[in-house]
């Protein structure tokens, strides 16, 4: 492992320990459901980015940090995709959600019954953008397909319908900060890991700006309040 892709791995792991932090201070502060699950979203990215981290220094992955992997990443587009939701159509969001919750028990359990390619492990960035090959039972393809449709689609789509709507522009940047996040990851898919731990930490900080813009406007149930 070169010395870029190690300050690289611990610089994910510590942008988005921050972040998350961050968001889970404003949360605090004003109670909205989307920033908890961007707040949750943010924890999950940064504990997948430490099981990689915790791999490159073993040698590769083993099975029980690769199996962990395989939980945290299958969720994170998913509750970066409850949050877009929960921004935009907040009554739809409880119904996403919990189609979430459901989908990432199905990637727990797939993660801890299917069988892995121990061969497969020794190449870090190759085992964590190539899944399905290392773990190839259904229940983790399913899981990765659904979560990552389905958030993925929220995420950015949602973002670039409310910016359609409201042409607020933090909606821009949590859309752009989702594409980011699938360039880092195809690269990766590709054989090609230099990009991919600094497209996590441009994609969490366009994210988390886009989601903190989404803070300082008032929602219509506080205008109404304070009318």
């Amino acid at each position: 492992m070169t010395a870029f892709l190690w300050v690289a791995a611990i610089a994910t792991v510590v942008v988005g320990g921050v972040l998350a932090g961050q968001l889970g201070k404003k949360y605090l502060a004003k109670h909205r459901p989307y920033a908890l699950w961007w707040t949750v979203s943010f924890v999950l990215a940064s504990l997948a980015a430490l099981t990689q981290l915790i791999a490159f220094a073993q040698g590769g992955f083993a099975a029980w940090d690769f199996r962990s992997y395989i939980v945290l990443s299958a969720a994170v587009p998913g509750f970066m995709g409850a949050g877009t939701i929960y921004l935009i159509w907040r009554r739809f969001g409880h119904w996403f959600l919990g189609a979430i919750w459901l989908f990432s028990l199905v990637a727990l359990i797939g993660a801890a019954t299917t069988s892995l390619h121990p061969a497969l492990l020794g190449n870090v960035l190759q085992a964590s953008a190539r899944v399905s090959n290392v773990a190839p039972g259904a229940m983790v393809t399913l899981a990765y397909i659904l979560l990552g449709t389905l958030g993925g689609a929220a995420l950015i789509l949602g973002a670039l319908y409310s910016w359609w709507r409201s042409r607020q522009s933090y909606n821009l940047l949590i859309a752009l900060g989702g594409l980011v996040f699938v360039v880092a990851d195809t690269s990766a898919g590709l054989g090609s890991g230099l990009l991919f731990f600094p497209g996590q930490i441009i994609g969490m900080l366009l994210l988390y700006f886009g989601v903190a813009g989404s803070q300082e406007v008032p929602r219509k149930s506080e205008m109404t309040r304070t009318a």
